[in-house]
């Protein structure tokens, strides 16, 4: 017998699995009527929509260029997430705003499917960013899309395959394939079935961000003094 709604019981991962068919109908629904140019920046939007209603409020997800008080900055990451409480963004503009390196957390790249070639182009994003930092503080760095190139069953280990090879400062830590699965790279590689792939990137992704604590504090002004 089903459940009445006041029951006083609730399966967290049914939620949030069908939270996940609907993220999926959106990303299909806007590669049909989305002209080919704007549908990467349309994705982008649904998954930082996505961020918005899960991550705790002392993160902000947007696009960005990070920047770092010497002027150097990073290539255009297509979303990264970063302290929405101590540090205000500089220089907005409509391309993505610029974000001193020490406010971010993570930043992650938004492909219509997993491959080794796009791990490897979100690694690369990743090291541009890790780059700037004049400290050992951990970044997060992850690949999002809809699907994988990888049948289900071998997606676990040509994941893997592809991970492995990738030195530290191109580590990715994080990816989700939402009709594939999704795995966190931490200690080992875990990788989740494909029904559950939201849930399993979202809960361990807001464990890792919360385990970084804050960010360290800004000198705003050394900004200045090096401009």
């Amino acid at each position: 017998m089903p459940r009445s709604p006041d029951s006083g019981h609730l399966n967290l991962a049914d939620v949030f699995h069908r939270l996940q068919q609907k993220l999926l109908a959106d990303l299909h629904t806007t590669a049909v009527f989305e002209h080919p140019s704007a549908n990467g920046t349309a994705t982008e939007q649904i998954w930082i929509e996505l961020f918005s209603q899960f991550l705790p409020a002392r993160y902000r997800a947007a696009p960005a260029f990070i920047i770092n008080a010497a002027g150097q900055r990073s290539r255009q990451i297509d979303i990264a997430i970063f302290d929405a409480l101590a540090s205000p963004p500089l220089f907005p503009n409509p391309a993505g705003i610029h974000i001193p390196i020490e406010s971010i957390y993570a930043v992650f790249e938004v492909k219509p499917t997993i491959s080794k070639q796009w791990l490897r182009d979100a690694s690369m994003k990743a090291a541009s960013v890790r780059a700037l930092q004049s400290s050992n503080r951990k970044i997060l760095a992850g690949l999002l899309a809809t699907s994988s190139v990888w049948r289900e069953d071998t997606f676990p280990t040509n994941l893997r395959r592809a991970l492995r090879p990738l030195p530290a400062p191109q580590k990715i830590d994080f990816g989700c394939a939402l009709e594939h699965g999704s795995f966190e790279h931490h200690r080992s590689i875990s990788v989740s079935p494909s029904n559950r792939a939201l849930i399993f990137f979202l809960l361990r992704l807001v464990t890792r961000l919360n385990s970084l604590g804050p960010t360290p504090k800004i000198d705003l002004l050394d900004y200045l003094r090096r401009a």
